[in-house]
C-alpha cells in the first residue's frame, strides 16, 4: 500500500496523481471496509482521507456546521471525526442487525420500505465480522441468543406480544493490549490494504465531476495550503459520512443542477439520527438480578448487552416506530474497572488508581468469577441507573441538509443543517417505557420510575441531541423522484458514481448503524468488482471482435 500525506507537501506543489480506477473519499468504516474488500484486485484504488493519523484543529474546524433546527451536539468531534478512520475513533462499539420490519412497506410510517430486503444481507452481516471484530455476524440479536452462548433462557420472560429480547455485541480489537478496545478503523488500515491501494491525507474532497454523459470523470479535492487538485477515475464512491456525503452532492453543481443527482430536489432530505435517552431511573439497592439479566454477557471474549424491543406486533397495532431499551449506567467515580484500564494502557494515576483497586478488590474478585465463571460481562460500581429508549425517527423531506452562505476556512459552503423531531417518535418512547414498567412488575423486576416527562407524555426534551447516526439524506430508492441511489448504491442517472454509508439508508430502524454500514459497504464492494469485471470483458470481446 502507498500512502502520501498532502498536509507535508510544500505549498503550491503540483502533486502528480496517476489515474485510479475507484477514488473512496473517507476512511471510515464504510470506505475503509470498500478499501480492503478491493485489495489485491486488478483495480487501482485510491483513498481520499481529509485528516491524517492525528487529530487536527484545522480538520476540526471543517465539520463546522450552520445548525438551524433541533439542538445537536454542541461539540462535533464527539460525532464526527476527520481523521483516518473516521468516526470509529469517538464510536461506542456497538453492533446488531436491523430487524425485518425495518425493511417493510408500513403504511403508518411515511416514505418506509427499502428495495432490497432483510435476507439479501445476511450473507454480509455475517461478512462483516471480519472488519468489526465480532464473534458471530448474524443470528445474535433475538432469543437465539441463548443458544449462541450456550445459556439457558430466563425462564419467566417479558409478554412477546409487546416486548422482544434483543441483544447488541460489541466490537473487539484482539490487536489492542486492552481486551475490550473497540474496532477502530485507523489503526490497522495500512497493514489490512494491499498494494493496489493508495491512501491520500490532507486531500477534502470539494466537487464530483461528470462528463456530457453524465459518467463519472474526476473529482476534486483541496489541500490545507487552498491548492485545489483534480483525481481522474472511473468509480467514485463517497464514504464521508450522512452531513458530508449530502454535502458533496449538493456542491457538485453545474449549469442550472441543483447538485449532482438532485434533479428531483431529494438531495439532503429525509436527514434521521436517533433520539435516545433516558426514560426511567432505577433505585440502586436490590437492583442486582435486574443487571445481571439485562447487564453484560461475555461469549468467548465477547461481550454483549441485552436490552428489549418493540415487538412488530405491537408497532402494527399501535402505528409505533421502532425502538429498543437498556439498562444505563453511570458509572461512579471510583469504579475500579476504570482504574484497571488505565493501568492496562500503562498511564495510570498511580497512587489513586491504586488505592482504588485496593479499596474495591472484592468487586474486581467478583468480577472476575462473573467473566470467567458464570460468562457475564464485568460487574461495574455505579452512582446511577437508568432505563434508556432509542427511537427511530419518521422519514421528513423537511428534515434536511442543505448548504449555507457561510464558509469553511478552504471556501466551502457549510452544511446548513434543519434537523426536526416528530410526535410519533415521542409517543413510541413513552409507549416503550410503559410496557418496560408495566412487565417489569408482571415478572417481579424492579421497576423504574419513569420519568417525569414521560409520565406527563410531554416532547422528547431538548436534552435528547443526535448520536452520531446521521441517517437518509442520499436515500435508496426505486425511482429518482423518492431518493438519490438505486438498490446498488449508485447515482440515480449518474454512471460510476456510489455513495456508502447511513446516509442511503431510507429508514433508520432503532439500531445503532455501523454493521448495516459495513454489510452494505461489502455489498457494494461485491458490486463495483461484478461490474468491473463485466465492463473488463467486454472490452476484450470488442477488440477480439
Amino acid at each position: 500500500m502507498e500512502f502520501i500525506d498532502l498536509q507535508s507537501v510544500n505549498r503550491g506543489l503540483a502533486v502528480p496523481l496517476p489515474k485510479c480506477d475507484v477514488c473512496i473519499v473517507g476512511s471510515g468504516p464504510a470506505g475503509s471496509t470498500i478499501a480492503q474488500e478491493l485489495s489485491n484486485t486488478g483495480l487501482r484504488v485510491i483513498i481520499l482521507e481529509s485528516g491524517g493519523f492525528e487529530r487536527h484543529p484545522s480538520m476540526d474546524a471543517l465539520n463546522e456546521v450552520e445548525n438551524v433546527g433541533r439542538p445537536r451536539a454542541p461539540d462535533q468531534w464527539s460525532v464526527r471525526n476527520r481523521i483516518v478512520g473516521g468516526s470509529s475513533h469517538t464510536w461506542g462499539g456497538r453492533c446488531a442487525t436491523f430487524d425485518e420490519i425495518d425493511f417493510e412497506r408500513r403504511s403508518w410510517v411515511s416514505q418506509s420500505g427499502w428495495p432490497i430486503e432483510f435476507g439479501e444481507l445476511v450473507p454480509y452481516f455475517d461478512r462483516s465480522a471480519k472488519h468489526l471484530g465480532l464473534a458471530i455476524g448474524s443470528g445474535f440479536t433475538d432469543e437465539s441468543f441463548w443458544e449462541f452462548a450456550g445459556k439457558k433462557p430466563p425462564a419467566n420472560e417479558v409478554d412477546p406480544a409487546l416486548l422482544l429480547p434483543f441483544f447488541w455485541q460489541f466490537s473487539r480489537d484482539r490487536a489492542e493490549a486492552y481486551p475490550f478496545e473497540y474496532m477502530r478503523f485507523g489503526r490497522h488500515l495500512t497493514q489490512n490494504l494491499g498494494s493496489n491501494v493508495t491512501l491520500l491525507t490532507g486531500a477534502t474532497a470539494s466537487r464530483v465531476l461528470v462528463d456530457a454523459n453524465q459518467w463519472a470523470q474526476c473529482i476534486e479535492f483541496i489541500t490545507l495550503d487552498g491548492c485545489r487538485h483534480m483525481l481522474d477515475a472511473q468509480t467514485i464512491v463517497l464514504c464521508a459520512g450522512g452531513i458530508e456525503n449530502a454535502r458533496l452532492l449538493l456542491n457538485s453543481a453545474s449549469g442550472d443542477r441543483g447538485g449532482l443527482g438532485n434533479g428531483y430536489d431529494q438531495v439532503g432530505r429525509y436527514l434521521m439520527d436517533h433520539l435516545r435517552g433516558p426514560v426511567g431511573s432505577f433505585d440502586l439497592a436490590g437492583s442486582k438480578s435486574l443487571q445481571r439479566r439485562f447487564g453484560r454477557y461475555n461469549v468467548s471474549g465477547h461481550l454483549f448487552r441485552a436490552g428489549l424491543r418493540l415487538s412488530p406486533e405491537i408497532q402494527r397495532q399501535e402505528g409505533l416506530l421502532n425502538s429498543a431499551v437498556w439498562l444505563g449506567e453511570t458509572l461512579a467515580p471510583d469504579d475500579p474497572w476504570e482504574a484497571l484500564r488505565r493501568f492496562a494502557g500503562r498511564n495510570p494515576d498511580l497512587p489513586r488508581d491504586t488505592v482504588n483497586l485496593i479499596k474495591n478488590a472484592p468487586l474486581l474478585f467478583r468480577g472476575l468469577n462473573d467473566y470467567f465463571g458464570a460468562r457475564n460481562g464485568f460487574p461495574r460500581k455505579l452512582q446511577e441507573l437508568t432505563l434508556e429508549c432509542i427511537c427511530e425517527q419518521m422519514p421528513d423531506p423537511d428534515s434536511r441538509v442543505t448548504l449555507s452562505e457561510q464558509r469553511d476556512h478552504l471556501g466551502m459552503r457549510l452544511p446548513r443543517v434543519d434537523w426536526h423531531s416528530h410526535p410519533d417518535e415521542s409517543r413510541t418512547m413513552w409507549r416503550t417505557a410503559e410496557f418496560v414498567s408495566d412487565e417489569f412488575a408482571r415478572l417481579g423486576l424492579p421497576t423504574p420510575r419513569l420519568a417525569e416527562w414521560v409520565r406527563d407524555r410531554a416532547p422528547i426534551p431538548s436534552s435528547f441531541v443526535d448520536v452520531a447516526h446521521p441517517t437518509g439524506t442520499t436515500r435508496m430508492s426505486t425511482t429518482p423522484t423518492k431518493g438519490v441511489v438505486d438498490r446498488n448504491c449508485e447515482v440515480h442517472g449518474v454512471a460510476g458514481v456510489y455513495v456508502a454509508g447511513s446516509s442511503v439508508f431510507p429508514t433508520a430502524g432503532h439500531c445503532n448503524p455501523t454493521q448495516m454500514i459495513v454489510a452494505m459497504a461489502i455489498r457494494l464492494a461485491d458490486h463495483i468488482k461484478a461490474v468491473t469485471r463485466t465492463a473488463a470483458t467486454s472490452t476484450v470481446a470488442a477488440h477480439a471482435g
